[in-house]
């Protein structure tokens, strides 16, 4: 087997969990996505490049080529068609690395350097797309942490390319719900979470000087009972009548976007 075959069989296996937890690694894919992943300071352990993009890259691919050689990462070109495959005809610059997934940041000992801080919880949201724009969103609306529970799936490959790279810029936890209510007790951070009706209308919620978790549910479900009864409170976001719901990533960002208003007021 080539050396590009054998990346190639790694990038395979960051498809799913299971192989993400087995080689510890995830996909990133596209010029973009390596631009923002090198400004971040973080560097692939090999890197795939289609034989087009090596023959001829363009002035941003050979900046990134040129990044990689410095720091000795590995980097294989791979058949256009193979590319084309991984890929599935997406036109993102021909290139595939595999990132290092980083070590795990501990709930409990971040909460206790970090007073008042705006989390986004995501709780069971199946799209890794969904995901992924979550973390956009909270990178872009100022929160200071990302927290995967349940079956949300942040290194998922579309939820990474999803991102934008926020994933590299935004502190980003996975936890149980056990673990995180039991990170969450011995702090002042208002537990708040949307529903679609009968919750305070969140033009008249009164926001805390504390810290504030803001908890949002599946795409289908919205947020489990037991989690419901846990929080503080429930919001509604009112809508246009005979509307039954925001998408989960609007919704999420309507309310950190009145989070961070109530912030600078």
């Amino acid at each position: 087997m080539s050396s590009w075959q054998s990346i190639r069989t790694m990038i395979e296996r960051t498809a799913t969990a299971k192989g993400r937890a087995a080689s510890g690694c995830f996909l990133i894919e596209g010029t973009r996505l390596h631009e923002r992943a090198l400004r971040a300071g973080l560097w692939p352990e090999a890197v795939l490049v289609a034989e087009a993009v090596w023959h001829n890259p363009g002035e941003r691919e050979t900046a990134v080529l040129h990044q990689l050689t410095q720091h000795n990462i590995p980097i294989y070109p791979i058949p256009n068609d193979e590319m084309a495959r991984l890929t599935q005809g997406r036109q993102l610059g021909g290139l595939l690395g595999l990132v290092p997934l980083p070590e795990p940041i501990v709930l409990a000992e971040w909460l206790a350097n970090h007073p008042a801080p705006t989390l986004l919880v995501a709780v069971d949201v199946v799209d890794p797309g969904n995901v992924g724009g979550m973390l956009r969103t909270a990178h872009a609306l100022g929160a200071d942490l990302f927290i995967a529970a349940g079956g949300s799936d942040p290194y998922h490959p579309r939820a990474v390319r999803t991102s934008m790279g926020s994933l590299f810029k935004l502190p980003l936890v996975t936890a149980s719900l056990a673990e995180l209510w039991a990170a969450l007790r011995p702090y002042p951070i208002q537990t708040i979470g949307t529903v679609a009706e009968n919750g305070i209308p969140l033009p008249d919620f009164a926001w805390g000087s504390g810290g504030t978790a803001v908890f949002m549910g599946s795409e289908y479900f919205g947020l489990p009972n037991d989690v419901l009864n846990q929080l503080d409170h429930r919001v509604t976001i009112p809508m246009t009548p005979g509307i039954d719901s925001f998408s989960v990533n609007a919704a999420a960002a309507i309310v950190l976007y009145e989070r961070q208003r109530h912030k600078r007021n």
